[in-house]
Order: C-alpha cells, then structure tokens, then sequence
C-alpha cells in the first residue's frame, strides 16, 4: 500500500492511510509484547508512513532501526527487504552512494536467504550489481554456510563414493551423484596421465535418466572451454561462472560461443595437496544454477571423490601386478611351492604338481614337513608315470631364483 500510494487518487490514499495506520497499531502493540519478533516489522512500516508524509530524518532513523532489530535477531529476509526499500529511498533523493550500499546489502541478505529469484530480479533491474559481483567472485572461494548444507544428503553422497574401490564403477556413480546433485545437464571427469589431461567420463542427462560413457579421450577444445579449465587448474580452487556467455575472459572462448555455454562449475579435485582431477559441470538452459548450498555439497563430494580415486587407482595397479604374478606361477618351466611358517602348503604351481604327483589339494592336507622333507620335498606318487629326479638344492637356490622371477 506504501508503495502504491503516491500514485493513487485521493479517495484511495484516504483508505490506504486508514489501514496503514491500523497496521501500525496492531503492530506496535506486538512489537511491545516481544520485540525481537516484532519490532523490525513495526520499525519497517512506520519508516514508509515517514516517508509518505515527508519526514525524512525519522524515516531514515526507522529504516535503520529495522535493519539492525531485523539482523539482531536472525529474520535475514526482513534485512534484506529493509536495505532494497531504504536503497530506493536514498535513490529517490539523490543520494546514490547510500542508495548502491543499501543494495549490495539487499543482495547478500537475499542470498544468503535462498531467496535466488529475488536476486536474479536485482540483478536485472541493477546490472552494476552483476557487474561488480563478476569482478570479485571469479577470484573467490565458493563456500556456504554449515546451515545452508543438507547433512543427510552429503552423508549419503560421501558414502556412495567411498564405497566402491573399482574405478570404473566408481567413476559411473561419480558421475551420477555429481551431476544430480548440482542440476547440471552435461559432465565431465577430467583426469592427468602424466604431462596430459584426459576426459575419463561424461554424463549427460535424459529425460529419466543419467547417462555415462566412459571416453579416455584427451582433452580438446571441444569438450570444454580451456579458458575455465586452466583457470581451475591455475588456482586449485572451485570455479563458477553464473553465466559464461556475459563473464569475461571467458565469454571469449571458442567452446562457450559455440557450445553456448551458460552455468558452469569446475571443481579441481584435490588429494595430499595434488591435482588429483577436475570434475566439469555445465546447464546450457539457464543462469546461475548452481547455487552455494549446491557447491558446498560438491565440495565436500569432490574432497572424497579424489581420495576415492586415488585408492581405485592403486587397487587396480595391486590388481594388474597380482594378475602378472599369477600368470608367470602358473605359467614357469620349473616347479615352485610356497610354505607357510607351520610348513605347511600354501600353494604350488601345476609344474611342481606334475613333478611329484600330487594336486594342490592333497599337498595342502599332508601333515608338516620333517627335517629330511625340507630338503627332498615329499616323496612321489607311486603311480607317477616318470620318476623325477631328486635335487636337494631345488628348495634352495632354485626356489630363490624362482622367487625372483616371480616378484
């Protein structure tokens, strides 16, 4: 009604003023029962009654009661609110330095709210507001406050992750989460090999669905733009661009001209202060997308996701090594068994089974070695068709050399 007053004929502003001054009754007598749920609201209507019958000086004493009583007591919406009418108020008298203050504050308080429509609505109508946040934020560190998190979403994501430890299965439902999580369309695991960076994986969203291919591609132009990888890579710490198309020096990529690139995340993922990778998330659609308690919960994912891939890297290495040695025991010439210290068998090659007859399973049921075993190993099957020959040196100096081979 305060805003809508001034324009209004006189027979309305006669019953607008009857019922702002009802409000401000009903609203001292609450802010006098329990003023730190009521009294920035009272202190709020009365400054806009000031400013209707043109006192000032009381309106800018009220404005500024409201939003201290408002921030005193947690109500950030009703701060932000009391900044963007007092920011008008100053504009409307020529006082813009107050005035662009006064917004700034808005801003933050409706961000910090949630309230991103409210922003993105500030945002346009003020565009040096978006200017100057472009200017800082591309330098920043994301963060968000511990409310703004959802615990039992980042508890349930961090799980997700560390639980797998083969990096193909991992890398999937990374990708998955991450994705889901921040509203992206497309995604991108970026991972060094060496002097080289390679795209691993991308997931991309359907209509039901998230969809993950496994690429091992190195990376080009194409796929993202360089500018915004290399920025992230540079400064090891998170990188959001609102919209890539207005933000500069990026708007001057090749890939967000073409691609045209809108929201855009990119999340070095760090591990023992090393570039463990990069996780790229991009929604073409709209601006401004992700949101900080998006970012927050990506972080914390991302700090897990390069521990996990780490691990599932040296798994699959112990995997690869283990598989080689397997083959070259099963595989070698001459015969090698591997005794336990209560000597007993642990294992044997099939060559050492055919030597003396006996299978893997038999051998591990035979009773501990005696002094004149250690040497001779045990006796052969008679049945065996070929009688071996034997070398008490076997179980020494060849047993070594086949050790050797082994590892």
């Amino acid at each position: 009604m305060a805003a809508c007053y001034e324009n209004g004929s006189a027979n309305q502003q006669q019953e607008w003023r009857e019922v702002l001054t009802a409000h401000q009754k009903q609203l001292h007598e609450w802010a006098e029962n329990y003023p730190p749920t009521f009294a920035d609201k009272h202190a709020l209507v009365s400054a806009k009654i000031a400013r209707l019958d043109g006192r000032d000086a009381d309106a800018m004493r009220l404005y500024e009661e409201a939003i201290r009583s408002a921030h005193d007591h947690g109500f950030v919406q009703n701060e932000g609110l009391a900044f963007e009418v007092a920011a008008r108020f100053y504009d409307a008298r020529g006082v813009g330095s107050i005035a662009h203050a006064c917004l700034r504050n808005a801003r933050r308080c409706y961000l910090q709210w949630g309230a991103h429509g409210k922003v993105k609505q500030l945002d346009e109508y003020y565009p040096h507001l978006q200017e100057e946040r472009v200017q800082t934020s591309r330098t920043a560190t994301i963060g968000a406050a511990v409310a703004q998190l959802d615990v039992e979403t980042v508890v349930k994501a961090s799980q997700a992750v560390s639980s797998e430890i083969v990096l193909e299965n991992l890398i999937r439902k990374l990708m998955v989460i991450a994705v889901e999580h921040a509203g992206a369309e497309r995604g991108l695991l970026i991972l060094p090999r060496g002097d080289q960076l390679w795209v691993e994986a991308e997931a991309t969203t359907g209509r039901k669905t998230i969809e993950v291919s496994l690429r091992q591609a190195l990376v080009a132009p194409s796929d993202l733009p360089l500018t915004i990888l290399q920025y992230a890579i540079r400064t090891r710490e998170p990188l959001v661009c609102d919209d890539a198309s207005k933000e500069r020096p990026f708007s001057a990529d090749q890939c967000v001209a073409s691609r045209h690139v809108r929201s855009v995340l990119c999340l070095p993922l760090i591990n023992q202060a090393k570039l463990a990778g990069l996780l790229y998330l991009e929604n073409n659609v709209a601006a401004s997308v992700f949101t900080p308690a998006r970012i927050a919960v990506l972080k914390l994912l991302a700090s897990q996701a390069a521990i996990s891939l780490e691990n599932a890297r040296l798994y699959g290495e112990l995997t690869m090594s283990e598989e080689r040695w397997r083959n070259l025991f099963e595989s070698v010439p001459v015969g090698v068994s591997m005794i336990g210290l209560d000597q007993r068998y642990i294992a044997t090659n099939p060559a050492y089974q055919r030597m003396i007859g006996y299978s893997e399973a038999e051998l591990r049921r035979l009773t501990p070695w005696t002094s004149s075993m250690r040497t001779t190993g045990p006796p052969p099957r008679r049945s065996s068709r070929r009688s071996w020959p034997v070398n008490p040196t076997f179980s020494t100096a060849r047993a070594a050399t086949c050790a050797r081979m082994a590892a």
